[in-house]
């Protein structure tokens, strides 16, 4: 193992080239440009940025040169220079100088990388478990076992960012160990049964006698009602179901069946999360349903349980729904059962353990018709090592050759050209055919000898890396670099014949099986993995809003009590995810990433953005009123609450957010000297205020001019997402003594304690500026018209969101060697009226995918 480790980490260390300067075209075009336009402000005299181009040198092969022209072409493609004062050059000028410095970038930096743009990169912890799981056929939790991937551009599959490290390759280890015993066979074939539990059993007495809410809670002919949510020291775990995991862990199908009682028009829903001993509120959600109205409806999901989890199943804000109609979320004082809306689950099944087939797939790759003998009939002579010796005192079966070498060579082989992802030959499995041989030397058994050689070829660099040969991918590389980037995953069996045919890099069979990829559900698993890369998704519980601030955000109980929403936070991720989806699906206009006149949402979300009501916590596609303020993913909650610090929101964070996310402009850094922005927690002076101080430094307001306009825009929505006019602020809140209108309580209902709706939180303060001025001079005010402004520059936010896929895709962030060929891609996008299943096709089929 240590061999392994010091291989894959001299080979990813591997990266210095030394290569002759690119050939030098001719840069007088370029330098009349400058001279024209750019010298005044950039010589020895004026310097401005500390930058000169009276000194510029051709030989890009310098670094230093090379960072220069880059940077030239940056600031006059985004329109920066010269600086709006100045005399614009003639579009047509402009352009040629761009068009010829690409040109010559792109020559240098493929002179640079010698036939080699990428470098070998590891399997990052996502990529890994999918792996593994898809190998073995198992769903075991590995990513949580290995170590936490660095991120580089935004994204954990940066090859510089995925260092290796001698605790990864322990790591590696022991999730190879997990695996392999999970996919092991040990028994006859587990019978499915169906089991039904009632929260009514004595097991489930916690719940039910909770303290303070067990009267909440009725109990009727096996049916529990939940008049009430519950207290969070108990939730309604399923005792029962942790008693029946504790001894059949394994794959269910999960039904619950739920009503909503006393309806009247509306339906309760509940969340239903899987949870353990230690995570006893749920630690997953399986899923959010709406309970009917009377009539039970049974909701079905389907889950792996380990030993001793269960589910937990919480109504969502009941107690707010009673309190709309003056009912109370505590018993009655006078000890009568509880009325009112209410709901009811009337039981719980579970049906499994589920086996797709048995042997299971994963023991049939590891030990294919080896006979399976109890542990006990082995020889006493033969060694069954570390935990194979306690299942060998317990009786049960393990696989034993009589042929072992033979089957060992056999077994190798099939194994290690599909954990390969390619053919395998002699050299690849000797080392592993060794292993086996030097255990079985030592008496052990064949099942200790066979995983000693399985483990280590998942901790080998030929698994744990995408290998890949200097230049054109060959098509197994192809394939491996295709199923990674839209299935997460290794290719299957339909891909890797096709790499075996030689047929994969022809354009038509590449656009054919990305289709193919493209068109399975299991593509789901690029839009959420690279939507949490290139958007934060994965960040959104990093902050929360302020609770007494933004409480809209949260679940609010007599104004003390505010507890957090799940349910919102999850729709924020699936508005952006359904949307994203629903373009890569239809092949319609990425530009609608920047302005639509549709989302999803559900109830709560519908809600949270004052749009048209709709019923239940399912998501669906609805049209956006004229004058809604939102469309396309910067107004969206998801990307508005990563943007934000859960407080505050600031114009610099989100400008540059939208500036390199959405358009590929990074600004400079700031200067040294530059400073911070202090928030004014008293709410009595604006953000835009304190940076037109901020802006009084010229070095500062240089960039704050590109930066601070996108910023601007959406300061109409604040840190949790939500539209405003104002500013909130608790200066004052303390001398408020009003308080807000208590509904009236029902007949025989008392309202007390935390339902009244308790004090003001916070106060209107400042007024929200959404105005602004881009470069060019236009202004805009709100978000509305800063998008449609946005939306003049379709070539730059198409050539941004391929330059993102090429990063994600081929683990190295592009650069303005790469800017010719994303130009290239763009444009192939827009011949195909901007579609983005047409931008991924153009990726694919660019060289910047299929060459190293």
């Amino acid at each position: 193992m240590t061999r392994l480790c010091r291989t894959a980490l001299s080979l990813i260390l591997t990266g210095a080239t030394v290569h002759a300067p690119a050939q030098t075209p001719d840069f007088a075009a370029a330098h009349r440009f400058l001279k024209a336009h750019c010298v005044e402000c950039h010589d020895a005299d004026t310097q401005k940025g500390k930058f000169r181009v009276d000194e510029l040198t051709d030989r890009l092969n310098l670094d230093s040169a090379f960072k220069d022209w880059s940077r030239i072409v940056a600031r006059v493609e985004a329109g920066e220079m010269p600086p709006p004062k100045r005399e614009r050059p003639p579009q047509a000028d402009a352009e040629k100088m761009l068009t010829w410095s690409k040109t010559a970038l792109a020559a240098e930096a493929k002179a640079r990388r010698g036939g080699e743009r990428t470098r070998m990169r590891r399997l990052n912890r996502l990529e890994y478990e999918n792996t593994v799981h898809d190998l073995l056929h198992v769903d075991v939790a590995l990513k949580e076992m290995l170590p936490v991937d660095d991120r580089m551009e935004g994204f954990d599959t940066a090859a510089e960012a995925l260092s290796v490290s001698p605790v990864h390759v322990e790591r590696y280890m022991e999730a190879a160990d997990a695996a392999l015993q999970a996919a092991m066979m040990r028994g006859p074939q587990p019978e499915v049964s169906t089991r039904r539990f009632f929260y009514d059993h004595n097991k489930e007495s916690i719940f039910l006698n909770q303290s303070r809410q067990g009267g909440m809670m009725v109990r009727h002919d096996g049916e529990v009602q939940f008049y009430s949510e519950g207290d969070v020291d108990h939730p309604a775990i399923l005792q029962q179901l942790a008693s029946f995991t504790r001894e059949h862990p394994g794959r269910y199908r999960v039904r619950v069946a739920a009503r909503t009682l006393d309806s009247k028009g509306e339906l309760v829903t509940f969340g239903v999360r899987q949870s353990s001993k230690k995570q006893r509120s749920g630690f997953k959600i399986l899923g959010w349903f709406d309970a009917p109205a009377e009539t039970p409806g049974i909701f079905e999901m389907e889950t792996t349980f380990l030993r001793d989890e269960s589910i937990t199943i919480r109504p969502y804000r009941l107690n707010d729904m009673r309190r709309q109609r003056g009912l109370s979320q505590y018993p009655p004082p006078d000890g009568t059962a509880p009325a009112g809306i209410a709901l009811g689950i009337l039981w719980v099944e579970v049906e499994g353990p589920l086996t797709d087939a048995w042997p299971p797939a994963g023991h049939r790759l590891l030990f294919g018709d080896v006979p399976m003998v109890p542990f006990k009939s082995l020889p006493d002579h033969v060694v069954t090592p570390g935990h194979l010796q306690e299942l060998r005192r317990g009786g049960r079966l393990t696989p034993s050759s009589s042929q072992p070498e033979a089957d060992a060579d056999r077994l190798l082989r099939s194994f290690l050209a599909q954990a390969y992802r390619r053919p395998v030959g002699e050299a690849d499995v000797a080392p592993y055919l060794g292993i086996v041989r030097q255990r079985l030397k030592r008496a052990e058994c064949f099942e200790a000898a066979m995983l000693a050689a399985y483990r280590a070829a998942l901790c080998s660099p030929e698994f744990l890396f995408l290998v890949e040969a200097p230049g054109p991918l060959d098509d197994h590389a192809l394939a491996s670099r295709l199923s990674y980037f839209l299935w997460r995953t290794a290719p299957d069996a339909t891909l890797r014949l096709a790499a075996d045919r030689g047929e994969l890099r022809q354009p038509d069979t590449l656009r054919r099986e990305a289709e193919r990829l493209l068109a399975s559900p299991r593509a789901q698993a690029f839009v959420n993995d690279f939507l949490d890369q290139w958007l934060s998704l994965r960040d959104i519980n990093a902050t929360q809003p302020d609770k007494l601030l933004f409480s809209e955000f949260y679940i609010e109980e007599g104004g003390k009590n505010i507890k957090e929403d799940s349910l919102i936070i999850q729709s924020f991720v699936d508005e952006t995810r359904l949307f994203f989806h629903d373009l890569l699906q239809n092949d319609t206009s990425l530009l609608q990433l920047i302005d639509s006149d549709w989302t999803y949402v559900n109830q709560r979300l519908a809600s949270f953005y004052h749009l048209p009501p709709v019923t239940g916590s399912h998501m669906r596609r609805v049209s956006l009123p004229p004058s809604s303020q939102r469309g396309g993913v910067l107004t969206q909650g998801s990307v508005l609450k990563v943007t934000a610090n859960g407080t505050r929101t600031s114009p610099v964070v989100r400008g540059v957010w939208v500036l390199e996310n959405i358009l590929g402009r990074r600004p400079l850094p700031p200067p040294p000297d530059a400073g911070s922005i202090d928030p004014d927690t008293r709410g009595s002076t604006t953000i835009r205020e304190q940076l037109a101080k901020h802006q009084s430094n010229e070095s500062c307001a240089s960039c704050h001019r590109q930066i601070d306009p996108p910023g601007f825009a959406l300061e109409s929505f604040d840190p949790a997402g939500q539209w405003r006019e104002f500013y909130r602020t608790r200066e004052g809140v303390d001398e408020i003594k009003t308080k807000r209108p208590q509904p009236k309580a029902s007949t025989s209902q008392a309202l007390r304690g935390r339902d009244v709706l308790g004090p003001v939180t916070f106060l209107p303060g400042q007024p929200v500026d959404a105005t602004g001025s881009l470069l060019s001079g236009e202004r805009f005010d709100g978000p509305q018209q800063f998008k449609k402004l946005l939306l003049r520059e379709p070539h730059a936010i198409t050539r941004c969101l391929a330059g993102k896929l090429v990063t994600f895709a081929t683990g190295r962030a592009v650069d303005a060697g790469d800017l010719k060929a994303l130009d290239a891609i763009a444009a192939d996008a827009a011949a195909h009226h901007h579609g983005l299943r047409s931008l991924v096709h153009a990726v694919l089929q660019s060289d910047l995918f299929r060459h190293k």
